[in-house]
């Protein structure tokens, strides 16, 4: 082992002295080994699409020659393979924990059921437009551990966008600040209750040693009714318009994402910083792609991607930027929650219903129950022309699907790209 694994705390340091399982080769499986390597560690990787057969199974046998488990997103808390893994003693840490604990410089955390990947991107454009060196990582798509393997400055600072599946499992990832954008009904079908969800992103506020917490409305209503404590004065007041803030013409000047910028603002102040520079900082910030973006307008009607809009409270959000109802897209794989009631709330800002995926068949009598156009589709392709033989010069027609993509793409943006293509061929029907 290098010199390196000196930095590491005792609990880990003396795990490392027999090999290392991996759970995942995917890219957080990927950075844990590189950075295990890295100290003079033996890794050995488990998947179950592993090639080698012995590697695609971890029971009691296989623990009991490891120390220590670090494993990707994907393995939830009472996964069998990391019970496995407790049950012989093993340290189950996920890759996440592995990271944090070489980090060196401020680590802010961004969590939140939508807003967050924004947030961190901007954070991290913020900073480093203000000459202060910072990196997004985390469940944005680098884990903090490649940061580390590949040698990055480690005294930066990290911003990390940290999801619930990330945090269920978190024990030892100390936020300086803390960032909760909001709350809302998400994942149930791997947390199985909205209390359970809620708590494993309140567990890093349980972990959190630095002294910045901060979030809105919805996270203090859903803590209180779940008995969490947090300060008062951690709640960010969302009153202030674009004009106030200066960000005007920019991507924050509409909610939701104007909400966004409350809580980057209210941290960059709370850190003494300059607000011209991240005023600066928004009027140049470009959202990733899929994110409520006007694709184009095409014989007067508006066609937005949000493909990145997987549950409900993000198409709520989505609605919110339209007047007039819209000619909505809608469907993907469920990941729990209430269908009757997220059709209620969606009927009256709705033109019409166009649906996809496999919560299609549940949602199109629901919506025909209150009065709503609708129509159920094999594929994006024909959902895309029949929203649009519907819509009218001056209308929007909207993908917010408000459902994970995984029954029919391998992931938003998959289906996003889809989308885009689909409106391209409108002109060959």
């Amino acid at each position: 082992m290098n010199s390196d694994a000196a930095t590491l705390p005792s609990w880990l340091r003396k795990r490392l002295d027999a090999p290392v399982a991996i759970f995942g080769r995917a890219s957080s499986g990927q950075a844990a080994s590189a950075l295990l390597e890295g100290l003079g560690c033996e890794c050995h990787v488990f998947d179950e699409r592993a090639e080698s057969a012995a590697m695609r199974s971890f029971g009691a046998e296989q623990a009991s020659k490891y120390d220590l488990v670090v494993c990707s997103p994907g393995f939830a808390a009472d996964h069998q393979w990391l019970q496995a893994a407790r049950e012989a003693g093993c340290e189950v840490i996920p890759e996440l924990d592995l990271g944090a604990c070489l980090w060196k410089g401020p680590i802010v955390v961004v969590t939140g059921t939508n807003g967050k990947t924004t947030l961190t991107e901007f954070l991290t454009s913020a900073f480093s437009s203000a000459g202060i060196e910072a990196y997004a990582c985390g469940n944005i798509g680098r884990p903090i551990s490649s940061l580390i393997a590949d040698d990055f400055n480690r005294e930066a600072i990290a911003v990390c966008e940290v999801s619930s599946f990330q945090a269920e499992l978190s024990r030892h990832l100390h936020a300086d600040s803390l960032l909760w954008t909001n709350f809302a009904e998400d994942h149930l079908d791997r947390h199985k209750s909205l209390e359970a969800y809620f708590k494993s992103k309140y567990s890093l506020v349980e972990l959190q040693r630095g002294d910045i917490f901060l979030f809105d409305q919805s996270v203090q209503s859903f803590a209180e009714e779940f008995a969490c404590p947090v300060p008062e004065e951690g709640l960010v007041d969302h009153s202030l318009d674009a004009a106030a803030l200066g960000v005007t013409g920019t991507i924050f000047e509409t909610l939701p994402e104007r909400n966004t910028y409350l809580i980057a603002r209210a941290l960059w102040l709370r850190m003494g910083l300059d607000e011209g520079e991240l005023i600066e900082a928004a009027n140049n910030f470009k959202k990733s792609p899929h994110r409520m973006e006007l694709i184009e307008n095409r014989n007067g009607v508006s066609y937005w991607d949000d493909s990145k809009s997987t549950n409900f409270h993000a198409v709520y959000g989505a609605l919110k930027r339209f007047e007039n109802p819209v000619v909505w897209i809608g469907g993907g794989k469920n990941k729990g929650g209430d269908l009757p009631r997220f059709v209620a709330n969606l009927a009256p800002r709705i033109h019409s219903a166009h649906l996809i995926g496999e919560t299609s068949v549940k949602l199109a009598p629901a919506f025909e129950e209150h009065g709503v156009p609708v129509r159920v589709y094999e594929d994006l392709d024909d959902a895309v022309a029949g929203a649009s033989a519907v819509a009218e010069s001056g209308s929007n027609v909207l993908l917010s699907p408000g459902f994970a993509s995984l029954d029919m793409f391998d992931g938003y943006s998959q289906r996003g790209e889809a989308f885009r293509r689909a409106i391209s061929h409108l002109s060959d029907l």
